[in-house]
């Protein structure tokens, strides 16, 4: 890779960062809403949000230290982790989310009528 490509490369993954984590936290945080994942209650999204954070944290920090050459094949095993750091992160800050909301119950028309 051409070193005058590097801005580019750091365009996208901070595009990444702070595009792309927000978009899966959205997202996540969504499907909790509309309790689209009913075998997750409070405490699991407490656990799910701690563990894929860390699991999210630590391959961004070992891609920081990589330090790899762009010339180097390391470079896309850096920008792997940094791509999968992202989106363990987007995934944690979604279930993080997740436990303060309420779930969204819809009434159906069958039970309002009852009531």
């Amino acid at each position: 890779m051409d070193p005058r490509y590097l801005p580019i490369v750091d365009g996208l993954m901070l595009l990444a960062l702070f595009g792309g984590t927000p978009l899966i936290a959205a997202t996540v945080g969504y499907a909790a809403w509309k309790g689209k994942l009913q075998a997750f209650d409070r405490e699991r999204y407490a656990l799910s949000a701690a563990t894929t954070g860390a699991l999210g944290i630590a391959p961004m920090f070992g891609a920081q230290r990589m330090h790899a050459d762009v010339r180097t094949a390391s470079f896309f095993l850096q920008l792997a982790f940094f791509a999968f750091g992202v989106i363990s992160s987007g995934i944690a800050v979604g279930c993080g989310i997740a436990i303060f909301l309420p779930r969204h119950v819809q009434n159906s028309p069958r039970t309002s009528a009852k009531s």
